[in-house]
């Protein structure tokens, strides 16, 4: 190890230098790609939770519906039950397939009846025992549909009044406004006849899957987010409306029928999905989410790529900065160890040219006037005068290397002084200014004046960094400014606002500062955003941090703030804060005015 530090420092300066900002670099990368694959998996984390809850909810409107439109073809016909004069017509019409007005009339009151319990019934159908029956549809129907041939059909005359669930299928024979395929789900169940305890007839209620629709487009998070409802292999309804009614892809079998609280990835034609599934418990029918991964975190990647890119084009930059530093140091010292070594061979006359006006070239100066200084003791005392420069000569030799170090730091800071870079230059006075108000008597009065003007200097130093993600207004009276106040109570807050309420938002953030007077003796400044807000117990435990009443939070920027109002002002004065998940948080500020 010593060996290793000791050729590391008899190694060029300009290397060192590269090696530390190297090291420094890759350490910052290092954190930066640990810190973004951290915010991807909370990210993840966070999706599948919603994409799972919103599954459970679509299941459960779904279960409801179908519950809904089960009860619905139960009670006309519980009604009608008691009606011999109607079961006796349903029974006639199987025998004579004619379908008197009296019936059309009994029917048409059952239909009337069904669609008034729900609007987004589509079609009712009663059909006797060889198909043929009475409807009520939406939409123009050019040919009587008949139904003889459709399984669900014989297994309602088998299942003597259960009901059966109908998977989507296109509506035969209908003409709608848009003149596209009709796509209906419903429920059907055999209209039992108790004198006989015989199917005499089978009614039908059917829904457009636009009530699927609605529902899947609520859920959706992206914009090619794919929602499909499966019926083991069989397409109830997907947003891609090209699969409805129709044998699902292969790829659904590799998803579990529920993946609980996870999500699974699986490829379709190389791309990365994310799928998420759940299934009813009323019956067989599933709900699978399907989103694409690229999709999730295309930002986060966009993001990712821009400030790698900005990393390298820094490390670039630095280097060549380095090199630039290390070259105007660097020169100067060689051609000044190259003087010295005539120095010491005897030729004193030599002087070093002065081209500088730094710390070298004050370095340069100085040997120069040591050069000078050794000539005139050499003519007062020849050879004893010579020995003692020599002695003299060595110590300052020895005393060159700290003290080159020293001015050489002092070199590095000027150089950085005189950079024409205007941004960098407006933020180092920005900054500078907030240093002196912040490093001076903490315990000094200021204007509220003074304290907006500190602020809007925060606000352009916060606003080179963060750009349009969030904007800052101070609506504030002119007449306001004049009274006084303890120091540094905005800057906290605002800044506790940045970097906790707006730490999600990418976008549209704001924060306002505003200010009233609600009696002569007190001002209250309020501070409000619409960040992310905090839940009841969070906003409890914060307030009663605030007051000193417990230690649940590492930052103290507000607790100070409060503690040094309620000993300028009293302790009925000080910091409130107010805040609602996901719509924003207020912080009140009462400090008297009258001291």
């Amino acid at each position: 190890m010593k060996k290793f530090f000791y050729k590391i420092n008899n190694t060029p300066i300009f290397f060192r230098l590269s090696m530390i900002i190297s090291v420094v670099f890759f350490l910052i990368l290092g954190l930066f790609f640990i810190s973004f694959n951290n915010y991807r998996k909370e990210k993840e984390s966070s999706i599948c939770n919603s994409v799972t809850q919103n599954n459970y909810l679509a299941i459960s409107k779904i279960d409801d519906y179908i519950n809904d439109i089960n009860n619905i073809t139960k009670m006309p016909l519980t009604y009608k039950q008691g009606d011999d004069i109607y079961m006796n017509y349903l029974y006639d019409f199987n025998a004579t397939q004619t379908n008197p007005y009296p019936f059309q009339l009994l029917n048409e009151q059952i239909f009337e009846e069904i669609f008034t319990y729900k609007n987004s019934i589509d079609s009712c159908f009663i059909y006797n025992l060889q198909g043929n029956g009475d409807y009520k549809v939406k939409h123009s129907i050019y040919s009587p549909f008949n139904p003889i041939d459709e399984s669900w059909f014989s297994d309602c005359i088998d299942s003597f009044g259960k009901p059966i669930l109908i998977d989507t299928y296109e509506l035969p024979n209908v003409v709608n406004e848009h003149l596209k395929p009709l796509y209906v789900f419903g429920i059907a169940r055999g209209i039992v006849r108790i004198q006989d305890a015989s199917v005499i007839g089978v009614l039908l209620v059917n829904t457009e899957v636009s009530y699927f629709e609605e529902i899947c487009n609520n859920l959706k998070m992206t914009p090619n987010h794919r929602i499909v409802i499966l019926h083991d292999d069989y397409t109830i309804y997907d947003t891609n409306t090209s699969n409805i009614a129709t044998k699902a892809a292969d790829f659904f079998e590799a998803i579990p029928e529920n993946t609980a609280n996870n999500m699974v990835s699986i490829s379709i034609d190389g791309e990365t999905i994310l799928a998420s599934s759940m299934k009813s418990a009323s019956n067989d029918w599933r709900i699978v989410s399907l989103i694409p991964r690229s999709e999730l975190f295309s930002n986060i990647s966009h993001m990712q790529k821009r400030h790698t890119i900005m990393l390298a084009c820094i490390m670039a930059l630095s280097i060549l900065l380095i090199f630039w530093v290390s070259r105007q140091i660097v020169t100067p010292i060689k051609r000044l160890c190259k003087i010295m070594k005539l120095a010491e061979a005897g030729d004193f006359n030599t002087h070093i040219q002065v081209t500088q006006s730094d710390e070298v070239g004050m370095l340069s100066i100085s040997y120069n006037s040591l050069l000078e200084k050794i000539n005139e003791l050499i003519q007062e005392v020849y050879l004893q005068q010579i020995a003692s420069n020599k002695l003299e000569l060595q110590m300052l030799q020895s005393q060159i290397n700290p003290h080159f170090l020293y001015n050489t730091l002092e070199s590095i800071s000027m150089m950085a002084t005189i950079n024409d870079d205007d941004t960098t230059s407006d933020m180092a006075t920005n900054l500078g200014s907030i240093l002196r108000y912040s490093i001076s008597n903490i315990n000094q009065l200021v204007t509220l004046g003074d304290e907006i003007s500190q602020l809007r200097k925060y606000i352009a130093l916060q606003e080179c960094r963060f750009g349009s993600q969030y904007h800052i207004t101070i609506d504030i009276e002119p007449n306001y400014y004049s009274i006084t106040m303890p120091k540094l109570i905005l800057q906290p807050i605002v800044e506790n606002a940045i970097y906790h309420g707006m730490s999600t938002i990418r976008s549209n953030g704001k924060i306002v500062i505003t200010a009233e007077k609600p009696d002569e003796n007190t001002l209250l400044l309020i501070v409000s955003d619409n960040g992310i807000g905090m839940t009841e117990q969070k906003l409890q435990d914060l307030n009663d941090y605030i007051q000193e009443k417990n230690n649940l939070f590492k930052s103290i920027g507000m607790r100070n703030v409060n503690r040094r109002i309620q000993l300028f002002c009293g302790s009925e004065y000080g910091l409130k804060v107010e805040s609602t998940l996901n719509t924003g948080t207020t912080v009140y500020v009462r400090i008297q005015t009258n001291k």
